[in-house]
């Protein structure tokens, strides 16, 4: 019943994926547009680390198929070979001994076999969502990058652009002399240094995308465009409460438990291996090589465990058991400290965006606007224009860098505790 469930599982998973997955792969020269859901659900599908990390999981339900195994039995055919006396080769009816023999091993040793077998699957379970849960926090990380570097580039072209029809604007009146070189050359100097640094951001996009299409496992021809999807909600998490999260759900903290388990589980095997395996036998027929004629008998046979009884590996057993002890407190201590370090700074980051509210904001760009007319109508003059754009520049990336600098404080959090608290 478990196997049909199995199968049917897989089933189903195949008919939702399948789809979506030729889907992704028919992209062709194209920009996909993703929010990080969308990117989550193609890491899922298409990651090669990921759908490798599947077949581990196969590889160990051979091992415990290998492992329920008995022994094959065997067959024993004594045949003569030449009789002197009769000057005969292969005379069946001179000697020959028939035995079938079977090995038996007892105290558990097939039983402990299969239960190590099965502690293999549960640990490539864990090393999967392990390895899923790494990936989905570089995928996070990347993908803050490019939406970050991406919200930069758009104020970039918006400033750029303005100072381009300034220039143009200045340059027309240096013709029928109402402003100075200087000026000019002045603005030409502030918008080479802001393509300088849209150079450097666009540089940024391109190895976001980069690192994100081989994650997703995409094409080289792909553009990606991240979606803004951030939703600050009043989140009320309590630090009691995802630690204990952390403790209970986190993969390499479920590992270390199931190395506690196998090492146990070991000790009982290499134990139970000091105990010499069963051998026994049936000879149905025998002419020739005994004293009694047609002669039927069984056979016993096991080794003495006089100078080997497994002490070695028995010891070394019992070490593994208290060095999978302290590498569970060291990982629950680790786990403990990371997910604190991350819930402090998700509550410090959330802070910083209480100095940027909507009304400094809207200030913000009502100074960028009335700059641009004031400068036209010479209220202001050049040094003061510029001093006004850098200031909202600053101001416009200083809030795209705290965004960032939340989402990353975000998924550094989901990270430690080993799933997905909070969204950005």
């Amino acid at each position: 019943m478990k196997k049909q469930y199995t199968f049917l599982f897989f089933v189903v998973l195949f008919i939702y994926i399948y789809p979506q997955y030729t889907q992704a792969q028919n992209i062709q020269n194209d920009t996909l547009k993703l929010n990080f859901e969308d990117a989550k659900k193609i890491l899922l599908q298409q990651n090669l680390k990921i759908l490798s990390s599947y077949y581990d999981i196969s590889l160990a339900e051979a091992d415990v198929i290998q492992a329920k195994l008995w022994r094959n039995p065997y067959f024993i055919w004594n045949q003569e070979m030449f009789s002197i006396a009769k000057n005969e080769y292969f005379n069946f009816q001179n000697q020959f001994l028939v035995q079938i023999e079977q090995v038996f091993s007892i105290s558990g040793k097939h039983l402990w076999g299969v239960r190590m077998a099965k502690l293999g699957i549960q640990q490539n379970k864990l090393q999967l969502q392990d390895v899923l849960r790494g990936l989905l926090y570089e995928l996070g990380e990347k993908y803050i990058q490019l939406h970050t570097a991406q919200k930069k580039r758009v104020l970039y072209e918006q400033i750029v652009e303005k100072y381009k029809k300034l220039i143009e604007s200045a340059e027309n009146k240096l013709r029928v002399g109402a402003t100075s070189k200087t000026e000019v050359v002045r603005l030409k100097s502030e918008r080479i240094t802001i393509l300088s640094d849209e150079i450097h951001n666009q540089n940024e996009i391109i190895e976001a995308t980069s690192n994100i299409r081989q994650l997703l496992n995409l094409k080289e021809n792909i553009t990606i465009t991240a979606l803004d999807v951030l939703d600050m909600k009043e989140d009320d998490l309590k630090i009691d409460a995802i630690l204990n999260d952390a403790v209970s759900n986190r993969p390499d903290v479920m590992l270390a438990k199931n190395n506690m388990q196998t090492q146990q589980t070991n000790l009982s095997f290499q134990k139970a291996q000091a105990t010499p395996d069963l051998k026994l036998g049936y000879q149905p027929s025998d002419k020739g090589s005994n004293f009694v004629r047609a002669y039927q008998g069984m056979v016993l046979e096991m080794s003495v465990p006089i100078f080997d009884r497994n002490q070695g590996n028995i010891k070394r057993a019992k070490v593994q058991i208290t060095q999978a002890q302290i590498n569970q407190a060291k990982v629950d201590n680790t786990v403990r400290n990371e997910v604190a370090n991350a819930f402090s700074q998700w509550v410090n980051t959330r802070k910083g965006f209480q100095n940027f509210t909507l009304d400094l904001m809207n200030d913000m760009q009502e100074i960028s606007k009335n700059a641009d007319l004031n400068y036209d109508n010479k209220n202001i003059n050049l040094l003061q224009y510029i001093d006004l754009q850098r200031i909202y520049t600053q101001n416009q990336l200083q809030y795209i860098d705290l965004q960032r600098e939340y989402r990353q404080a975000v998924n550094r959090l989901n990270f430690s505790v080993g799933k997905e608290i909070l969204n950005f």
